[in-house]
């Protein structure tokens, strides 16, 4: 479920998620960027596991 913060302004733009970043070192910053690129392959290759797994015709992707 999707928490719904006072903090977005018209157009959809989160400022305390901004903020957050901005207190941020460049280093913390990559590094928080490098975990969303492995936790987004690491959600990629488990789809594709799951869809592999499944019996039936299989679709190429």
């Amino acid at each position: 479920m999707v928490k719904e913060t006072k903090s977005k302004d018209s157009l959809g733009v989160d400022k305390e998620l901004v903020a957050m970043f901005l207190r941020m070192s460049p280093e913390e910053r990559l590094q928080a960027n490098d975990n969303a690129a492995r936790t987004i392959q690491e959600l990629r290759d488990a789809y594709r596991q799951q869809r592999n797994d499944r019996p039936g015709p299989k679709r190429s992707t």
